[in-house]
């Protein structure tokens, strides 16, 4: 692709670090510092090998501890690749067993069968661990893996395509295809970010264009500062491309004053990147600021069906989507009947906020009727089996009046099928 740009180191290790900031190292106890006989790792009677509790720990251990013993299995090599071939049993549903962060270290024993029953798992819409298979692949993938990497790009799961481009990243030569600067108009700034970087890495300057747009985001949604989240993460990928961050403060947008000398100083080493001055990011890739008057919201993170951020306003107002949302008026009255719906279901619902138990689905509904005070929530949660009567009576009905507000068709991509596909969302997720 050309010239690679300043600094350039290769990437395929950083982009893990374009959705979310990693907890300090000191922050996560070590494996090997649980004693062997503690009952949350050993059951009583039994004498475990390394492999067997490594593999129950990555199935059932604390959050913490689930990923640090997929690893541990990576470590012992072909008698752990042998035994998860065995438990994958040749089918989907098998490597579904296993766990998310299992599957995610499957490419990492570089055993060409297990690449082949991950591919098998990523063509299958129902496999709960797409994103995973697809950042297992990223492992050392061999060139001839290279056009069915870029395939993924058109993948409907954003973090399956954020995935796509780590692999690309992880390729020894990147294929010189549009998909990749199309990438840049995508709707997710995680898939923006990482299409960014890696243009930037290979000497397409222009598109740091898009990691400084990121610079300037102050968006949330309710609570969640998405906007100061996706700074943190775009700073950390310019600084791998020019060297360093100029100074520049994440905690800030790009447009504070604590930020100015920073800005100048980016802003000159992008457009030197570029060549001339940057291309203008388009409008769904534009820094978003806080939005006015949100009473009322629904975030949807489906393992199968993606993720989906609704928000409505006291101005009869729909916004879709995180970041720059996509904006569409409702009819007179309409959030004004949901707000009286959804107050007497979190009324109905009483102290309990939490149904079901953390997974790889969930729906979190949203309330603030005071813009002053902090909004409440109920959420659904599963695993990646279907839990019968997960969702309760109360907030299923509210989901039904959100979703009949909503527009089925749009030119904003965000908006094409957009009722039918929550719609899906919510049953893949409460049922």
């Amino acid at each position: 692709m050309g010239r690679r740009a300043p600094g350039g180191a290769r990437l395929a290790t950083v982009l893990c670090l374009i959705v979310a900031p990693i907890a300090p190292a000191a922050d996560v106890p070590a494996l090997g510092a649980q004693p062997a006989s503690a009952p949350q790792d050993q059951p009583a009677g039994d004498a475990e090998t390394d492999l067997e509790r490594y593999l129950r720990l990555a199935r059932q251990g604390s959050t913490v501890v689930r990923p640090q013993a997929a690893q541990r299995l990576v470590g012992l090599g072909a008698p752990a690749a042998e035994r998860l071939l065995a438990e994958c049993a040749g089918s989907p549903a098998g490597m579904a067993l296993l766990g998310r962060h299992v599957v995610e270290v499957l490419g990492s024993f570089g055993d060409p069968r297990l690449r082949e029953r991950l591919w098998r798992a990523l063509a299958d819409p129902d496999f709960p661990w797409r994103p995973a298979a697809a950042r297992a692949l990223a492992a050392a993938p061999p060139a001839s893996e290279g056009a069915a990497i870029v395939a993924l790009y058109a993948d409907p799961l954003a973090a399956v395509r954020t995935a796509a481009v780590e692999a690309t990243a992880a390729l020894e030569r990147v294929p010189r295809v549009p998909a990749l600067r199309a990438l840049l108009a995508d709707t997710d700034a995680r898939v923006r970010r990482a299409a960014a970087a890696l243009l930037l890495r290979e000497g397409e300057g222009c598109a740091s264009a898009w990691l400084l747009e990121e610079l300037r985001r102050d968006d949330r949604f309710f609570e969640q500062p998405d906007g100061k989240l996706a700074r943190y993460a775009a700073a950390r990928l310019l600084a791998t491309a020019f060297g360093d961050s100029a100074g520049f403060d994440a905690e800030h947008p790009l447009g504070h004053e604590r930020n100015a000398a920073a800005a100048r100083e980016l802003s000159a080493r992008c457009r030197a990147a570029c060549g001339g001055e940057l291309p203008a990011v388009g409008e769904v890739a534009r820094a978003g600021g806080p939005l006015e008057g949100v009473v009322i919201g629904l975030e949807l993170l489906s393992c199968r069906k993606g993720e989906f951020f609704l928000r409505w306003s006291v101005a009869d107002e729909l916004f879709v989507g995180a970041g720059t949302a996509v904006r569409v008026q409702l009819p007179k009255g309409t959030t004004a009947a949901l707000l009286a719906e959804s107050t007497a279901c979190f009324d109905g619902l009483g102290e309990r906020r939490l149904f079901g138990e953390p997974g790889c689905d969930l729906e979190r509904f949203r309330l603030r009727p005071d813009p002053s005070v902090r909004s409440r929530a109920a959420v659904v949660s599963k695993g990646q089996a279907a839990v019968e009567g997960l969702r309760p009576a109360a907030l299923s009905r509210l989901a039904e009046r959100l979703v009949a507000t909503l527009p089925e068709d749009g030119d904003d991509p965000r908006l094409r099928r957009l009722r039918s596909r929550v719609a899906e969302a919510l049953a893949a997720i409460g049922g």
